[in-house]
């Protein structure tokens, strides 16, 4: 994990020096997150979780076709859960994980066409918020609660993301992005709280934005 941050701090630190040279964009971005987490619990259903992501970013040219993109991202991810008895009569249990980054992609992009680039690059990310938002109703008597996982989670997540970008007249900009990470988001497990320690966050990513 030190040796993802001292790279992912290398490349923002190259960044920001080529930048003294190199062609400078200041932007931001917001959009759409559709999140998961890997599940391996067979008698539990797992679907994924909608959520906002925002914040600011920066392109930075390399040279012909090759650009680096360091963004810093709010980002609300998670997953939904939902158990039902059929052996007993209205029996049902759902719940939402909830957590919320503070991400810091950092983006290779190479433009295939004017425009449109792919783009592949690592992401930090800080856990900002991470809760267990559940109902559950026992023969009729319902009950809610409302659970904070801190104690549970990493702090640190690292990921990386794929994608596609375009760019509309070198102002509005639009890209697509599935981040894969490698690191467990929770150190312990815990029945009560429905989390394994061998979660690990999956987020397909749609944003707009716009360069200044």
């Amino acid at each position: 994990m030190k040796k993802s941050m001292l790279i992912l701090c290398s490349l923002m630190l190259c960044g920001v020096v080529m930048a003294q040279e190199k062609k400078f964009k200041f932007g931001a971005k917001a959009g759409l997150n559709i999140s998961s987490l890997t599940f391996d619990e067979s008698e539990l259903n797992s679907s994924s979780k909608t959520g906002f992501t925002a914040g600011l970013m920066a392109e930075i040219s390399l040279a012909k076709n090759f650009a680096i993109q360091p963004e810093i991202l709010y980002s609300q991810q998670g997953m939904k859960i939902s158990y039902s008895d059929a052996e007993v009569e209205n029996s049902h249990y759902k719940s939402t994980i909830e957590l919320n980054y503070l991400n810091i992609p950092v983006m290779l992009k190479y433009y295939v066409l004017k425009g449109l680039s792919v783009q592949a690059g690592p992401q930090i990310g800080i856990l900002l918020k991470s809760n267990n938002k559940s109902q559950d109703n026992f023969l009729g008597y319902e009950n809610k609660d409302n659970y904070n996982l801190s104690d549970y989670a990493n702090g640190v997540d690292t990921s990386v993301n794929f994608g596609l970008g375009y760019q509309f007249k070198n102002k509005f900009y639009a890209d697509a992005r599935y981040n894969i990470s490698y690191s467990d988001i929770f150190k312990d497990a815990n029945d009560t709280y429905i989390i394994n320690s061998d979660m690990k966050n999956r987020v397909f990513q749609i944003t707009v934005g716009y360069f200044f």
